[in-house]
């Protein structure tokens, strides 16, 4: 048979139905077999970079596999955006790029450049991958999609590359002649190891005064069956992290909220960093974005516990006087055995009052805030759209008003770009999670980020898939505006109008493409607006925003995380820290 016919039914028997990319010379070959294909369907993007974020977007919903492929050159560092956001944040992608034919190589060491549009894109992607590979000869493609698929699953989870010439794709082969992948020889995980464990880390939350559990991006994303009832069973107050926002429904008695240094809800920030004497995060990094630069000023009274699956991540220690415990375990197979290990209990529900009366005064102090309009705009939507799969939130401010304010309800799925922080994501990854779920989602986005993949809307219309799109519209980049305000004396260079940037009316550029296109003013509008639109067709909202507005709470340099500005009143403020 045909190799890349052969390459489409093993992505078939993977599970994978849907393949995003953008057709060219030197990929052409798989695209038409996955055109032919009855089991996987081609969805077209119009910028490379759209196809990656489109893949992570259903990894990242799934927790499962996803597939994106690209031609040579310039395609294929196009992609290399999206192949680094899998990578920090852990979503398993298959990225298929074409090359030049092999024997079009010429014999002089050092050359810079073989063939058009070729370029050695196993070194470049390298850094960014757990496992890349460049077929030279046919008898190396099932071997090599098979070690491909085991790699971007095993431990933590990331992308992989696979860089095919034109003429691997096109060879007769015979699939039953081909050396399969050998799982490298492993020692088998000691199932004693997840047992002891379990009953240590039990224990220590049992002796505890004021336990707390952190959740993060490591977390199962299809299976929370099994963390839920865990954290019933335990009854302590949970905090996530921004990737893990969704593990919990936002009215989840034990739902405390999301940390983060700067912009982290005021209540998760308080009762990490001062109340708490036990953390334990199960596949959470705890990384600066959440503790703060200075590790040493974190939770100062509380002793940490930290499951992760990444040796190097526990190397990493926050705790400089030892109090710290480290597990190299997989966080979601311990949860199954602590799940099975635990017992209800009630006996930290004086605690977990403590926590409901912090959460209840500062939300409180923050809905009184004049500055807080953009959080509540994303609130009113958020209570619109309750029949939205997926939350796509972009980078700037409205993402952080997005990860506080946006009432994530039961079943929903919310998607950032974690560690790697690309403007442009939302868009695309909103079209991998529609597509792959086949169910609404609905994109926060702000006006520049909006723009890295505005061309994405042509996908939307051109398949009418069930996104609805907010750009939230300050006509600025809000966060740099934030940071030249603190930093640079209210020099605006690169993010207002007098600074050099602008903004076009996107209502004016989504009729333009064919989907149903508004302009809001006022909550109100934005009320009148949601309240009308229907979820299975595209529609695209822009809502204004004065173009001074801030994201808060935030901490200030210096201040303490549980310190944010706008400040609470010191008389409050000091009750609170002594409860």
């Amino acid at each position: 048979m045909k190799s890349s016919d052969y390459i489409v039914e093993f992505l078939a028997s993977k599970g994978i139905r849907h393949c995003y990319g953008f057709q060219g010379t030197m990929i052409a070959h798989l695209v038409d077999s996955i055109g032919r294909s009855d089991k996987l369907t081609n969805h077209v993007c119009y910028n490379e970079q759209g196809a990656a974020y489109a893949a992570v977007g259903e990894a990242k919903v799934s927790g499962k596999p996803a597939v994106a492929y690209a031609t040579s050159g310039p395609g294929a560092t196009n992609l290399l955006s999206g192949i680094s956001d899998a990578y920090f944040d852990s979503a398993p992608v298959i990225f298929i790029t074409g090359q030049l034919n092999t024997t079009e190589y010429l014999p002089v060491e050092g050359i810079r450049q073989h063939g058009f549009q070729e370029m050695d894109v196993i070194s470049v992607m390298k850094p960014m991958v757990k496992y890349c590979r460049m077929i030279k000869d046919p008898s190396e493609i099932r071997e090599t999609f098979e070690a491909a698929f085991y790699y971007a699953t095993e431990g933590r989870p990331g992308p992989v590359l696979i860089d095919l010439p034109m003429n691997m794709q096109r060879m007769e082969i015979n699939p039953d002649e081909m050396k399969g992948f050998d799982i490298p020889c492993e020692e088998k995980e000691d199932e004693s190891a997840y047992e002891n464990a379990a009953e240590q880390i039990l224990a220590e939350i049992k002796a505890a005064s004021r336990p707390v559990l952190m959740l993060g991006n490591g977390v199962s994303k299809h299976d929370r069956e099994s963390v839920r009832s865990l954290i019933e069973k335990l009854g302590i107050p949970v905090c996530q992290s921004m990737l893990g926002r969704d593990i919990l429904p936002y009215d989840h008695e034990l739902n405390f909220g999301m940390l983060g240094s700067a912009y982290g809800h005021r209540y998760t920030n308080m009762i990490m960093n001062t109340k708490a004497d036990l953390i334990v995060a199960l596949g959470d990094s705890l990384c600066k974005r959440q503790t703060g630069v200075k590790f040493e000023g974190f939770a100062v009274d509380a002793r940490i516990i930290r499951v992760d699956i990444d040796p190097l991540e526990l190397e990493r220690k926050i705790k400089a006087d030892g109090n710290e415990l480290g597990y190299l375990l997989d966080c979601n197979r311990l949860i199954d055995v602590m799940n099975e290990r635990a017992e209800k209990s009630d006996r930290h529900s004086d605690w977990v009052s403590v926590c409901a009366e912090l959460r209840r005064e500062l939300d409180a102090f923050d809905e009184s805030c004049d500055e807080r309009l953009p959080n509540k705009t994303v609130a009113a939507i958020s209570e619109r759209t309750e029949a939205f799969a997926t939350i796509a939130g972009d980078v700037g401010q409205h993402q952080l008003w997005t990860a506080q304010s946006y009432k994530v309800r039961d079943g929903q799925r919310m998607i950032f770009s974690g560690g790697y922080g690309a403007m442009g994501f939302s868009l695309p990854a909103a079209i991998g999670a529609a597509i792959s779920t086949g169910k609404p989602a609905l994109v926060i986005a702000g006006d520049g980020a909006f723009q890295m993949n505005i061309q994405e809307l042509q996908w939307v219309v051109r398949e009418r898939l069930p996104i609805t799109i907010a750009v939230m519209n300050n006509c600025s980049l809000g966060l740099i505006q934030q940071q030249q305000d603190d930093i640079f004396e209210g020099r605006y260079f690169g993010a207002l109008a007098e600074g050099g940037y602008d903004t076009p009316s996107f209502a004016a550029i989504g009729k333009a493409y064919g989907l149903n296109s508004y302009r809001t003013e006022s909550i109100e509008d934005v009320e009148k607006v949601f309240d009308s639109i229907d979820p299975s067709q595209p529609n695209l909202v822009e809502v204004m925003l004065p173009v001074d507005v801030k994201a808060y709470p935030k901490t200030n340099f210096g201040d303490p995380i549980h310190r944010q500005k706008p400040y609470v009143p010191e008389e409050l403020f000091n009750r609170l820290m002594e409860l």
